[in-house]
């Protein structure tokens, strides 16, 4: 199922996040995240952006009724996946995380060209 642009910024506004891992002597990478209970919506989007990136389960505070519910975390982090997902937001920018995406531009300039 190939999502629609809109979709999948409005998507990442509410439940994505673009940050920079930092590692010890200076080494940045950037990785781009997204959270949902829905993991069916999480591959679509992994679909759509031809993403190679693994989908884990993760550890959810619990809920109002104090049940524990799944949560799926899309990550991508890989030099070839982060290439696709900056392509994308270059074209179809985020509103409201503008400056998070801003910074993880940033990054991912200095990371793949070497700087």
């Amino acid at each position: 199922m190939e999502l629609k642009p809109d979709y999948i910024v409005g998507f990442t506004e509410g439940e994505g996040t673009f940050n920079v891992v930092k590692y010890p002597k200076g080494r940045v990478r950037p990785q781009f995240l997204l959270f949902n209970t829905n993991k069916q919506i999480l591959e679509h989007i992994k679909e759509t952006l031809k993403l190679n990136c693994p989908i884990f389960e993760v550890s959810r505070v619990r809920d109002i009724i104090q049940r524990r519910k799944k949560c799926y975390r899309l990550q991508a982090r890989s030099r070839e996946d982060i290439k696709k997902v900056y392509s994308f937001f270059e074209r179809y920018p985020p509103i409201i995380k503008t400056e998070q995406y801003n910074k993880f531009k940033i990054y991912y300039q200095k990371w793949i060209l070497g700087n």
